[in-house]
């Protein structure tokens, strides 16, 4: 389910073994367009996130025991300071966290 603050920020996900299939949540977007029409390079990634890393506040996240596969994408993770819980076991996933992206993991 998901849960939220007194202020209709979103803080809690916990989608454990739900049959989630494919690949783990896309945070940023390589077809990105600026304003003007530009193509929006894909070193500029936070221009264009969009899901998790949007959610700011978000202080557990639980996706284990799914059926995720690819790899964790782990610049947009710097946007959820307030992360604390992360489990993504029982997945097919790949990728490195270090404590510069969730330091309070």
């Amino acid at each position: 389910g998901i849960s939220c603050d007194d202020e209709g920020h979103v803080t809690g996900i916990d989608l454990r073994d739900n049959n989630l299939v494919g690949q783990f949540p896309v945070y940023t977007r390589g077809d990105a367009i600026d304003f003007w029409g530009i193509p929006v390079p894909e070193s500029h990634w936070y221009l264009t996130k969009y899901g998790l890393a949007n959610l700011y506040e978000l202080k557990t996240l639980d996706l284990a025991e799914n059926k995720l596969t690819g790899t964790i994408e782990y610049r947009p993770l710097y946007n959820l300071r307030d992360l604390s819980y992360l489990d993504v076991s029982g997945n097919q996933l790949s990728g490195v966290l270090d404590a510069q992206v969730a330091p309070s993991l």
